[in-house]
């Protein structure tokens, strides 16, 4: 029965993520002003692993992240300039000066390709409207999202030669541009679907990071780095009652095996794992606490079996919880592998 019960709480955990972000979007609005600013700049190359990461930070953790966060995307970390972080405003910059509108240009849908992508090998304004003709297109070519009638909307076509070259064969994209309300705010029409290949269409998605041409020779690099230096638990909390312990509440954490760095000798799989648990109530009061520590000692055979499973514990608070609110304070260590992740989680009972 027992291993039963393991077996659906493993598959629970593997199949649903939608516990622990629940609670991130309740904890976005207590971000403060610097975190905020902070996800805002970077809503175009923040992943939402990283998002979910930070969102879950004590504040007093989240400068760290964030001087870490661009740390994993220096090119060159041997010099002193971080050319990606330079780079990268200096097209957020350049974007509020070339897009005048209701929002700031970086923005607007002109703005987040120029940051993303750069300026375009060709640039075609139409002003009065409409769709400028190239006596040079191959008329099969011609797009059905390209034919949608714009009226007398003024049009931007952008022309990009060589996008995603590091990441598929070069591809010519054109992106369509419609001021829909007269504003100068532009709007992308272009059915991404149609003109980039290969599911790369969700290009203007934040969530998805270095599809962008900055430094596009880091790119696969950079993705793996950002990966692999991502130390983090997933996370719920169970509302049940345990008669032995007098527990109400039982905190279930689960470490993807991927995401520990491990030590050990030949064929050996070994980590030290430090967990602290605290939670305090509305008055900032200390009322359980919980430190424990963690071997992990697994075989090759285990990893390649495991290689996308879970280590798991579900921790009772030993003592019952009234009904109010309180916060929850995990920190995981992982002492082999110098890896440490901390959350700061609101709590209902």
């Amino acid at each position: 029965m027992k291993k039963e019960l393991r077996f659906w709480l493993v598959r629970a955990i593997l199949l649903s993520l939608t516990f622990s972000s629940c609670a991130s979007a309740r904890k976005e609005s207590q971000l403060d002003p610097a975190s905020e600013e902070f996800l805002s700049y970077t809503r175009y190359i923040i992943t939402a692993e990283e998002s979910k990461i930070f969102r879950e930070l004590p504040e007093s953790a989240r400068p760290r992240f964030i001087e870490e966060f661009w740390e994993r995307r220096d090119p060159d970390p041997q010099t002193i300039v971080n050319e990606f972080k330079e780079a990268y405003f200096a097209r957020i910059e350049e974007a509020n000066r070339l897009f005048r509108g209701a929002r700031p240009g970086w923005l607007q849908d002109r703005g987040r390709a120029y940051v993303l992508f750069g300026p375009p090998n060709e640039r075609q304004t139409n002003p009065m409207g409409g769709r400028s003709i190239d006596a040079y297109e191959d008329p099969r070519e011609s797009l059905e999202s390209r034919r949608v009638a714009t009226g007398e909307k003024p049009t931007e076509v952008w022309v990009y030669y060589n996008l995603f070259s590091s990441l598929q064969r070069p591809h010519a994209v054109r992106l369509l541009f419609v001021d829909l309300h007269g504003t100068g705010d532009y709007t992308l029409t272009t059915d991404l679907d149609e003109v980039i290949p290969g599911g790369l269409h969700a290009l203007i998605n934040p969530d998805l990071v270095f599809t962008h041409e900055i430094y596009k020779e880091e790119a696969e690099r950079s993705r793996l780095r950002v990966k692999r230096a991502l130390f983090d638990f997933i996370w719920e909390f169970l509302k049940i009652k345990d008669k032995e312990t007098g527990s109400n509440l039982s905190i279930r954490m689960a470490v993807p095996y991927r995401k520990i760095i491990f030590g050990g000798g030949e064929g050996r799989f070994e980590a030290k794992l430090e967990l602290e648990i605290q939670v305090r109530d509305e008055a900032d009061k200390l009322v359980w606490e919980k430190r424990e520590t963690y071997g992990l000692d697994f075989s090759q055979s285990f990893i390649d079996r495991n290689k996308d499973g879970l280590w798991e514990k579900i921790i009772p608070v030993a003592t019952p919880l009234r009904r109010g609110r309180y916060q929850a304070y995990l920190s995981l260590r992982n002492l082999t592998g110098d890896q440490w992740v901390e959350k700061l989680l609101s709590l209902k009972m």
